[in-house]
C-alpha cells in the first residue's frame, strides 16, 4: 500500500496508508474514525468514530479534512499551504508536508526500534503413521521328548539236557562271560548247578 496521499486525493471507509517499514498504517475506519496503529494497536486518531466520516482529503487549497456526507468534522487546519501531501512515515509520525516544510503531524515520531511483524505460525509437519512393528512370532515350543522305551520284557528260557549257563548266555547275549546276569535273575546261587527243566529268567 502506499505511504502518500498527495493533493486531490483521499482514503474512504476502508482504506489505508502504510509506512514503507511496514509496522504503521493510517486507515479510515468504517466507523468514521481515522486511526493510526503500530502493528494493529492504535496509537493516535482524530476521534471521529460514530460521525459517518464518508472521506479523508488531502485538499488544493493546503487542508486535510475529514468530512462526513454534509460538513466537514476535522482537519489540520493547513488551508493556504502549497504543494502539500500527508506522508506515513517509518518513525511512526503522521506528516503534512508543503512545499516549504512540515506543516502539520500527529506528533507521535519514537525513536523505537518498529514492533516486529507477528510470527507465522509453524507449518505442522505432515503427520507420519508410525511404522507398523512387527510382532515377533511365538516361539516354538519344544516338542516333548519321546517316552523312554519300555523295558524289555524278561525272557524266559528251559533248561535243556547238557546245557550249561555259559552256553545259554552265549546263545542269548553272544557272550558266554555274561552268564552271572542270568543266574542273578534267575536266582541260582551256584552257576554250575543247573538242571533240566529249570526255567531261567534272560534279562
Amino acid at each position: 500500500m502506499a505511504d502518500t496521499l498527495t493533493e486531490g486525493q483521499k482514503l474512504q471507509p476502508g482504506d489505508s496508508l502504510t509506512s514503507p517499514n511496514g509496522a504503521y498504517t493510517v486507515t479510515l475506519q468504517n466507523d468514521g474514525n481515522l486511526v493510526l496503529a503500530a502493528r494493529g494497536n492504535s496509537v493516535w486518531s482524530t476521534g471521529t468514530n460514530g460521525q459517518n466520516v464518508v472521506r479523508a482529503e488531502v485538499q488544493n487549497d493546503g487542508n486535510f479534512v475529514l468530512y462526513t456526507p454534509d460538513k466537514p468534522v476535522w482537519a489540520t487546519n493547513t488551508k493556504g499551504k502549497k504543494g502539500v501531501r500527508l506522508v506515513l512515515q517509518d518513525d511512526r509520525n503522521l506528516v503534512l508536508y508543503a512545499s516549504g516544510g512540515p506543516a502539520w503531524s500527529s506528533k507521535t515520531n519514537t525513536d523505537e526500534p518498529p514492533p516486529p511483524a507477528p510470527e507465522a505460525a509453524p507449518e505442522a509437519p505432515p503427520e507420519v503413521a508410525p511404522a507398523a512393528v512387527e510382532e515377533p512370532a511365538p516361539a516354538e515350543e519344544p516338542a516333548p521328548p519321546p517316552p523312554p522305551p519300555p523295558p524289555p520284557s524278561a525272557r524266559t528260557y528251559t533248561v535243556a539236557a547238557g546245557d550249561t549257563l555259559w552256553a545259554i548266555s552265549e546263545r542269548f547275549y553272544g557272550d558266554g562271560s555274561r552268564y552271572q546276569q542270568i543266574a542273578d535273575a534267575s536266582g541260582v546261587s551256584n552257576p554250575d548247578l543247573i538242571y533240566p527243566g529249570q526255567v531261567l529268567t534272560i534279562p
